[in-house]
């Protein structure tokens, strides 16, 4: 990737429709050859900033800019940018050879041209069989491969995907997943995918940016959104089965500090001076994923210290080759995950720790990262 002037910049992006603001002061950079996810809850504002970037919305404010030109008022056609529409769009009873070749006759390019071209990426995208086949007899993984080739053979600068594969079963799902990652790669093409699947973005992003309610609530890698989620609703958003939440009152007793719940305490003191530098006041949530709460005993094993937390099993739920088990901490209910193999069962009684290296903090009143 171009580490000089990005591809795309959007500077303070703002869309409203009839008082209701869908996207509000959005800022973003996006490299050359960048596989990039816009990721979030259905009405978030996704899919407005992609369109928006295609020129199919106008910006009520703020800039869009194509290696440092600005685009605001350019047509689509002229952005040389490519769109996947969930729905492919294709031309039904038109055959994969023609609906290939649509772009390129819009563009008066020769036929000799044209027919080379379309070949190629039917080669590519082993479409070849079925050039002369409609699209309306297609099956759902060829549609798809019609769609994205339909918009490569036109050379984009940018390649946009809005949810392309939210129509197809699962299983497939997985493999044009796989089949997308590889072209990008191959390609070295800059892709804006946008979907509300966080395990679709988790694996084909190379960052993602996490959308809600039209504002950005973080931009970062795979592994840093979830692992160090800046936002109790990215960290909400993010994992299956969700970081639970726990809400605390900080306490300081001496040279000691205290998130304090109950009769539970968990000790931060080594933690003191940036939770007194970032919090106003006593409220933090204390967020913890499933993976890393621990029967006490497995935790002791593996040198882990800090409050055994008393809890009851409340329900055992088998998944794969885990099991989730909510477990009752007073009046709230937390999940764990355990072992395929686990013998916990409703009704049992046990201690837990949560793994105090993996503790997120959370101001309660800004829902901002702490620690």
């Amino acid at each position: 990737m171009s580490e000089e002037r990005p591809l795309i910049l959007l500077r303070g992006l703002r869309k409203e429709f009839n008082g209701l603001v869908a996207v509000e002061g959005l800022d973003l950079e996006i490299k050359e050859g960048e596989f990039i996810c816009f990721l979030g809850p259905s009405g978030c504002g996704k899919t407005t900033t992609l369109r928006m970037i295609a020129g199919l919305e106008t910006p009520t404010a703020g800039d869009i800019f194509l290696r440092g030109k600005r685009i605001n008022d350019l047509p689509p056609q002229q952005r040389q940018v490519g769109f996947v529409f969930q729905n492919y769009a294709l031309f039904w009873h038109a055959t994969v050879y023609d609906n290939l070749a649509f772009g390129l006759r819009v563009r008066e390019v020769s036929k000799e041209e044209i027919d080379r071209r379309v070949r190629e990426t039917a080669a590519r995208f082993e479409l070849e069989p079925l050039l002369e086949t409609r699209a309306s007899r297609l099956s759902l993984s060829a549609m798809q491969r019609v769609a994205l080739g339909r918009t490569l053979l036109t050379e984009p600068n940018v390649l946009l995907l809005d949810e392309p594969l939210n129509n197809i079963r699962p299983g497939l799902r997985e493999v044009m997943r796989a089949e997308l990652k590889r072209l990008q790669q191959q390609l070295g093409r800059t892709m804006i995918y946008v979907t509300h699947d966080q395990e679709e973005a988790m694996t084909l992003g190379d960052r993602i940016l996490v959308m809600n309610m039209g504002r950005a609530e973080q931009l970062a890698s795979p592994r840093q959104i979830y692992h160090r989620p800046e936002t109790l609703f990215v960290a909400g958003f993010i994992g299956r089965p969700p970081m639970n939440f726990l809400e605390t009152q900080y306490r300081v007793e001496g040279d000691r500090a205290f998130l304090e719940r109950g009769n539970l305490r968990w000790e931060v003191s080594e933690k003191r001076s940036i939770i007194e530098e970032k919090v106003k006041g006593n409220r933090i949530v204390l967020g913890i994923r499933p993976e890393h709460i621990l029967p006490v005993a497995e935790a002791r094993e593996k040198g882990l210290t800090g409050q055994a937390v008393p809890v009851t099993v409340d329900l055992v739920q088998p998944l794969a080759r885990k099991k989730i088990v909510d477990l009752k901490v007073g009046d709230k209910v937390i999940k764990m995950l355990v072992p395929g193999t686990s013998s916990l069962a409703k009704g049992e009684e046990l201690e837990v720790i949560f793994d105090p290296r993996k503790m997120h903090l959370f101001d309660q009143k800004t829902e901002r990262a702490i620690v």
